[in-house]
């Protein structure tokens, strides 16, 4: 069952002025609608490198709500002429998963380019491009039982209880029963500091708290994230542990929590850049830099502030980053969409997700 559809319209200003490349995405500011949920399109107006329709742009619907929640729903696309004619209209069906890359979304080829510049169409408005977007998110309550699944409780009954465990983790004063088997399938770095001999079948783990290890087991056994709450509280640690362990996907549901929720302070800030800088935690850094940035004078000054400035390298590189003039450049956020998109890995700092990215469409171009 269809939830009460919502109308939604975007704008993109001065479209005749945007990319023409290919695979050059724009994006529209967030809108939110009535039951809470926040939306934003990414345009592509030289549309997309693999379109079976050369020359058309591309569109696509990007769920940006902090729901934990999977989320179905059903949407079109629609661009009108001033006169009130639609010359493109496109319907979609989506499952949004909350544990996707951010930026995830759905949509495809649209209209022609040629058609929207056209002036005789008179489809720009004032120079923008205006879309209409109807959403109807999927109600779960649609009146027929479906039973949910209980893996993942089922995994973490096995995990809380041992049964069938044939190892250990000795962390401080907790013993933690492991399944060799899951953790190689799931965190081999993990699995790879269980002891080989079976006589001497547990291993200690040094420098993280029982509860983050707790928490790690959780995630790699049922792919629990940990609760905002948890990450607020055991935020570095958990960043600390997941990069140990190389377990990008926990590292970075982390390090989206921790920005989402604005923990910057003129006191934290600069151990955060160190910290996200020391742990390739590109979106954390990028938000910890251009707090800095925009509250220099008062973050410099602070005591805080010592062990920054004795990193040099860290330094040259938020110089550049203001003398530099990249307003075009993608975030770290885009990055990971376009890598994303692309099915290309999206770990790894803004510089190199950069260079992954241009690879790519050197790659596809040649």
């Amino acid at each position: 069952m269809l939830i009460k559809p919502v109308l939604l319209h975007f704008k993109f200003d001065g479209f005749a002025d945007l990319p023409s490349e290919v695979d050059s995405p724009v994006y529209s500011e967030v809108q939110t609608d009535c039951n809470g949920n926040k939306w934003r399109l990414m345009l592509l107006p030289g549309g997309e490198h693999d379109s079976d329709e050369p020359g058309c742009i591309a569109l696509y619907l990007n769920p940006d709500s902090r729901s934990n929640e999977s989320l179905g729903l059903a949407f079109s696309f629609a661009i009108k002429g001033s006169n009130g004619a639609i010359y493109d209209e496109l319907d979609h069906e989506f499952s949004f998963n909350p544990s996707w890359p951010a930026g995830s979304g759905c949509g495809g080829d649209c209209i022609q380019r040629d058609t929207i510049l056209d002036p005789n169409n008179k489809i720009l408005k004032d120079g923008a491009l205006c879309i209409d977007v109807r959403i109807q998110v999927k109600d779960k309550k649609d009146g027929h039982y479906i039973p949910e699944s209980k893996l993942c409780n089922r995994m973490l009954k096995l995990l809380e209880s041992g049964d069938g465990s044939d190892a250990s983790f000795k962390v401080g004063r907790s013993t933690f029963p492991v399944h060799s088997n899951i953790l190689r399938s799931s965190a081999p770095i993990l699995a790879s500091h269980l002891p080989v001999s079976k006589k001497k079948s547990s291993a200690v783990v040094k420098g993280i708290s029982p509860t983050v290890f707790k928490l790690v087991l959780a995630f790699v056994y049922a792919e629990q994230n940990p609760s905002d709450k948890e990450i607020l509280e055991h935020g570095m640690a958990l960043i600390d542990a997941a990069d140990r362990y190389e377990l990008v996907d926990l590292k970075m549901i982390v390090e989206h929590v921790l920005v989402r929720e604005r923990i910057l302070r003129t006191d934290n800030v600069c151990d955060y850049i160190l910290f996200a800088d020391a742990k390739s935690c590109p979106l954390l850094k990028e938000y910890a830099t251009t707090y800095l940035l925009l509250n220099a004078e008062d973050v410099l000054k602070s005591e805080h502030s010592k062990r920054l400035k004795e990193s040099g390298e860290l330094l040259a590189e938020m110089l550049m980053q203001v003398s530099s003039s990249s307003a075009s450049t993608l975030t770290v956020n885009e990055l990971r969409l376009e890598l994303g998109k692309r099915q290309l890995d999206v770990d790894g700092s803004k510089e190199v997700l950069m260079s992954r990215l241009e690879e790519a469409k050197r790659q596809r171009t040649t």
